[in-house]
């Protein structure tokens, strides 16, 4: 662990150089310690897959203080290899053409039929590392390394809200209507976007997700939309 002032009222704790799994419930069972003891101090916290951002207030504690706090806690964590109550997400998807125009495009390049990434694809259970880039984004990992796909080169202006893409290991569900230039291999016709709650997601650092496959009449009887074009 390093924990490094980075302005004032601003520090950064990096806990690995390694995204992993054990990395990501550390940091959600960190988040949940800030919360719970140090709420009054706190301005902001902004995790990622390996660290931690915290805005504290200046004249209620200072780094050293809250440094101080870290490494004792991380200690403890450590020794006692102590770990929260873990929410699993179940979200259905309709992996298919019609809503996942890069479906055959990944399957062509990795040498697999379509039924083989979806299979693959729907297996993990991944962990949620990271949530930004819109409002209820939330980066989940990690993808196997067969199917994973680097992004377009040039984003789509409009990717459907519920597309479910991957980018290199990470895969997500866009929330909303966004540009964006992950690949995209189906539909999500739940919603994952909570637009009268704070924050707008339904997910947080350390839930994992599982992808459950199903066929088009079920997409459409959740209220799945089949999109005409894409642009």
């Amino acid at each position: 662990m390093e924990i490094t002032p980075i302005s004032e009222g601003t520090l950064m704790v990096e806990f690995s150089a390694v995204i992993a799994p054990e990395i990501t419930q550390c940091i959600a069972d960190f988040i949940v310690y800030i919360q719970q003891q140090y709420a009054p101090y706190i301005i902001e916290i902004i995790p990622s897959y390996t660290k931690v951002l915290l805005q504290y207030k200046l004249g209620t504690c200072d780094f050293e203080q809250l440094q101080q706090t870290i490494l004792i806690w991380f200690q403890d964590y450590e020794y006692q290899q102590r770990s929260s109550i873990t929410t699993v997400h179940h979200l259905s998807v309709y992996y298919d053409i019609e809503v996942g125009p890069d479906l055959p495009v990944l399957a062509a390049l990795k040498h697999l039929s379509i039924e083989a990434v979806i299979e693959v694809h729907s297996r993990q259970i991944y962990d949620v590392g990271a949530i930004g880039f819109t409002p209820g984004f939330a980066f989940l990992s990690l993808v196997e390394p067969k199917i994973a796909i680097s992004r377009h080169a040039t984003p789509r202006q409009c990717i459907p809200a519920g597309s479910v893409g991957i980018a290199d290991q990470q895969t997500a569900i866009y929330p909303q209507c966004s540009p964006g230039g992950w690949q995209i291999i189906g539909n999500c016709p739940q919603s994952v976007f909570e637009a009268d709650t704070y924050p707008q997601s339904c997910f947080k650092i350390g839930d994992k997700v599982k992808f459950d496959p199903i066929e088009r009449s079920q997409f459409l009887d959740l209220g799945g939309v089949i999109c005409s074009a894409w642009s």
